[in-house]
C-alpha cells in the first residue's frame, strides 16, 4: 500500500504527520503573535516554539504575513460546530459564550484577537477582516430571528449586531486586564442580561438561557467536540 489515504479516508502516516506539523507551526505563531505582537515575533520564535524547522514553516507558509492571514482566517468559522437551537437569539448568545470560552483555552483565538487590534500589522494584512465577519454574521443569525418574529420591531439586526460585536470586544479586552479572562462568562452574561430586554419579545426571554455557565449545556454531537469544554 503506498503512503497515501486509504479506502476506509483514514489519513496515512505521513499525511496526519503533515497536518500535525501545519497545526503545530499555526498554533506556535498564534502563541507569539499573542504575547509579543505581529512585529516582535520573529520566525524563529515561532519554529523554536513549534519545535520544528524553518524549512518545515516555509514548506506550509511562505512569511510571516501568511501566518497571521491564516489566524485571522481561522476566527469566524470556528462558530460552525456550534448546534443549532430553537432560537437564533440562543444561538447567538450561544457564540458569544463559545467565544469566550475559545479566548480562556486556545491560542488561536486569542492570538486571531491580538493581531486583530495590532497596530503593527503591514497594510497587506486586514486586521478588521474578522471584525467584519463577526458583524456579518451575527447579523445574519439576528436577521433570522426577526424573520422568526422573535424580535421586538425596534430592533434592527445590523443596529444590535454591531453593538454587540463591539460590545463583546471590549469586555474581552478589559477582562484580559483585570482577570486574564477567568471571569469573562459572567460578564458576558451581564452583557446579555442589559441587552435582551431590548431586543427579544418578553414571551421568548423565559426560555433563553444567558446563564455564566452556559457552555456547560450547549449539546455538541459527538463527532463535533473540538471547542467543547
Amino acid at each position: 500500500m503506498t503512503d497515501a489515504t486509504n479506502t476506509s479516508g483514514r489519513r496515512s502516516p505521513r499525511q496526519q504527520r503533515a497536518v500535525e506539523t501545519r497545526a503545530a507551526i499555526v498554533r506556535a505563531a498564534a502563541e507569539m503573535f499573542q504575547e509579543f505582537g505581529y512585529a516582535a515575533t520573529t520566525l524563529d520564535m515561532i519554529t523554536k516554539s513549534a519545535g520544528e524547522t524553518k524549512g518545515a514553516l516555509y514548506y506550509y507558509f511562505h512569511s510571516k504575513k501568511d501566518l497571521a492571514k491564516e489566524i485571522l482566517g481561522q476566527q469566524v468559522p470556528l462558530v460552525e460546530i456550534l448546534p443549532r437551537q430553537s432560537t437564533k437569539i440562543q444561538e447567538a448568545i450561544d457564540v458569544t459564550f463559545f467565544f469566550a470560552h475559545l479566548l480562556q483555552v486556545d491560542p488561536l483565538a486569542r492570538g486571531g484577537v491580538r493581531l486583530s487590534i495590532d497596530l503593527g500589522l503591514p497594510d497587506e494584512i486586514d486586521g478588521l477582516a474578522p471584525f467584519r465577519a463577526w458583524i456579518e454574521y451575527a447579523e445574519m443569525l439576528l436577521g433570522q430571528a426577526r424573520d422568526e418574529g422573535h424580535m421586538l420591531p425596534t430592533a434592527d439586526a445590523a443596529e444590535v449586531a454591531q453593538t454587540m460585536i463591539g460590545a463583546f470586544t471590549g469586555i474581552q479586552l478589559t477582562s484580559e486586564l483585570f482577570d486574564k479572562r477567568q471571569l469573562l462568562p459572567h460578564r458576558i452574561h451581564v452583557l446579555w442580561k442589559l441587552v435582551l430586554p431590548g431586543i427579544a419579545l418578553p414571551g421568548l426571554m423565559p426560555g433563553l438561557d444567558y446563564a455564566p455557565d452556559r457552555m456547560a449545556r450547549i449539546k455538541f454531537p459527538e463527532a463535533m467536540q473540538t471547542g467543547a469544554p
